[in-house]
This record gives C-alpha cells, structure tokens and sequence, in this order.
C-alpha cells in the first residue's frame, strides 16, 4: 500500500508549527509524493491565520517542484451545533477542507451522542471533503454510525499518522475505525498531520495499522493523486 498525496500538514503560520509553505512542499517532492495538502488551521483556532491567508491561495501556484498542491484547510467545530470558522461560500473556493474537533476551539464536555450528532450535521455540508482525527477519546463518537454516515454522504475519515503522540489513548478508537470503515465501504484519508517539513509524508503508523486489517487501497482517497482529485471534484466542482 502506497500513500500519494499528503493530505493534512501545517505551516509556521498557525504558531504552534515550525515550516514554511514552500519547505512543506518541497518536502513532499523530495519524498516522492505527488502532491500534497496545506490545510492550516482555521481562524477559530488561537493565534491561527485569519480568512485573508486563505483569500491570497491564489498566489501559490497549483504546481510546484513537480507535483500538485492543494489549497485548503483545517476547519474547526466551534460548537455542537456544526457552527465552524468558515462559510460556506469560503469553504467551496479550497481546494480541500478537513474538519476536527481540537480543545482550543470546541470544550471537550459534551457526550457520545452530541458529538455524533454534531458530526452527522457536517457530513451533509456539500463542501467538506474529511473528519480530521475522529480518534480523539476526548470527543467520543459512535464509530459505527460516523462510518455508515460517512459512506452515506461520500466523505472520508481520518486515519492521522500523528495521533499516538498528539491524541494519547487514540489507538483503539482508529482500529476501530478501520474495522468499520471496511465493514461500510466507507472512504479514509490517511495524513501526516506535520507541523514540521522533516515529518511530510510520514504515514508508517497509520500504513502498519491499515495493513495489519489489509484495508483496501481502493477506499484510500490519497493511494493514488488521480483517486483524490476525483474524490475533490465531487464536493469542490466550481
């Protein structure tokens, strides 16, 4: 199994992260990947860019060292409602949105059946592509049902190759993932989560996991670029 694209990594620009954009990318070419994803957190996040970063994608080109750049973002949850830190109208001009619960943005107080409620809410948003880290145990979720809903609105979950070390407890809610999404046919995206240009491209946690269950490649939106920009095209055809 293979991993094309880098779906989810960060910038300096969200404070709490080390590379530019221009190191990111480069580090995706070097590692021989065939594209790759800024998806910075949203202005919800403390000390994140504001909506302009976002507005000024237009400057960074669609291609660079050889390979396609996607220009998108990490949407956060604001409330359980489904409120996030962008419209509608600015999410469908990215190329590509994650969603994720994060402590900063959203209390981690509220029950299974909040979360799960709150989620199924944003599945239904023609303009979000992934859940980001639904393997949080701070953000209990029904797996099952995420998954069925997920496959039911074609949108994809996260297997995020930073959540032993930045979501501990997180392993047995990912297996779980992997063992419904298999079950549902339901979509994964597998990202580095990298907050540092050395860590682009790193997937040999979710890989071991996702191999360990011999997932198929096939509901891997980012196993191959031709499969994620197909996947894109569905929720961001302008």
């Amino acid at each position: 199994m293979k991993i094309t694209v880098d779906t989810h990594t960060h910038t300096l620009l969200c404070r709490h992260a080390f590379s530019t954009v221009t190191e990111d990318i480069k580090a995706a070419a070097d590692k021989g990947l065939n594209g790759i994803g800024l998806t910075e957190h949203g202005p919800g996040y403390p000390g994140s860019v504001n909506y302009a970063y976002f507005n000024t994608y237009r400057d960074i080109p669609t291609q660079m060292y050889g390979i396609k750049v996607f220009r998108g973002a990490e949407a956060n949850f604001m409330d359980l409602d489904a409120t996030l830190d962008f419209t509608d109208e600015q999410l469908k001009k990215l190329d590509i949105v994650i969603v994720s619960c994060h402590k900063e943005c959203l209390a981690p107080n509220a029950t299974k059946e909040q979360i799960t409620q709150m989620m199924e809410k944003t599945l239904q948003n023609p303009y979000i592509d992934i859940i980001g880290h639904p393997d949080n145990p701070i953000y209990p979720v029904d797996i099952d049902k995420l998954a069925r809903l997920a496959k039911a609105n074609n949108k994809a979950l996260e297997i995020n190759n930073s959540s032993p070390a930045a979501r501990p407890g997180s392993e047995p809610i990912c297996r779980e993932i992997i063992l419904a999404a298999k079950k549902y046919g339901t979509l994964l995206s597998v990202g580095s989560d990298a907050h540092y240009h050395p860590v682009v491209g790193k997937f040999d946690y979710a890989l071991k996991l996702l191999e360990e269950y011999n997932f198929p490649e096939e509901q891997i939106i980012n196993s191959s670029l031709e499969r994620l920009e197909n996947f894109l095209a569905n929720h961001h055809n302008k």
